[in-house]
This record gives C-alpha cells, sequence and structure tokens, in this order.
C-alpha cells in the first residue's frame, strides 16, 4: 500500500489568520460606517437648504440656524464636528461654509472626523462638500 505524503487543504493556523484578517475588516467597517450615514445625513441637510435658497434669499445666520435645525432632526451632533484643517476659507476654521461670491452663493460643509480604533490607532476622516446656488433669476 502506497501513502500519499503530500497534504492538502488549510492549516489551523491559516484558517486563523483568515478569520482574523476578515474580522479586523468586520470591526473597521461597523466603525466607519456610522461616520459616513452622520455626512450623507448633513449632505442631505445641505442639499435642502440649497433647493430652499434658489427661490428664497436667506442670510448666514439664518443658514446656520436652519442647518442647526435640520441636523438637530437627524439627531447629528454638532459640536463633535471639529473644521477641516484644510478648509475652504482658510482665514476661519469653520465647519459650515457660507460665501457670497458675485451672483452666486455657496453653502456646504467642511469637517474632520476622528475615530477611535484600538490603542493610540485614530482614523481622521475628512469631509467636505460645497454646494453652488446660482443667484441670478
Amino acid at each position: 500500500m502506497k501513502l500519499n505524503k503530500n497534504q492538502k487543504g488549510m492549516s489551523t493556523i491559516v484558517l486563523i489568520v483568515i478569520i482574523g484578517f476578515f474580522g479586523y475588516l468586520i470591526f473597521v467597517g461597523l466603525k466607519i460606517t456610522p461616520v459616513y450615514m452622520e455626512y450623507f445625513s448633513i449632505k442631505s441637510a445641505v442639499d435642502g437648504l440649497a433647493d430652499k435658497m434658489k427661490t428664497k434669499q436667506i442670510s448666514k445666520a439664518q443658514y446656520m440656524e436652519l442647518m442647526r435645525k435640520r441636523l438637530n432632526i437627524n439627531y447629528v451632533n454638532i459640536k463633535e464636528l471639529e473644521p477641516s484643517r484644510d478648509g475652504c476659507d482658510k482665514s476661519k476654521k469653520e465647519t459650515f461654509h457660507y460665501k457670497t461670491v458675485k451672483k452666486s452663493t455657496e453653502v456646504g460643509v467642511n469637517y474632520e472626523k476622528r475615530i477611535p480604533m484600538m490603542g493610540n490607532i485614530d482614523f481622521l476622516i475628512s469631509f467636505d462638500y460645497i454646494r453652488t446656488i446660482d443667484s441670478s433669476k
């Protein structure tokens, strides 16, 4: 009788490594997904206000107040949103962007989110969304 000496299949160590790798990917995905859901909520609030501004001109103070109300409805904590270091307006570090340029108005958000992963490792995600509204009718 002849025995086959070539081993086929995965070893237990390789299986543990593969499970660990996919487990880590799932862990990272579960940490990052809420941040992107929050971003899409903020983006939809900006789009809603931009559509409203096409028909009616509003001031910067009104824009900020309406943004706070819309984000409060969507359970977005505005205090956690830190202005991006490489923001739209270099002189001011603001989260919400409102700028009137000639016959158009730019509105949007520019912020960073820091997500603690494990130990001293953090993910830093920067979001920047600007929408231009043409004021000429």
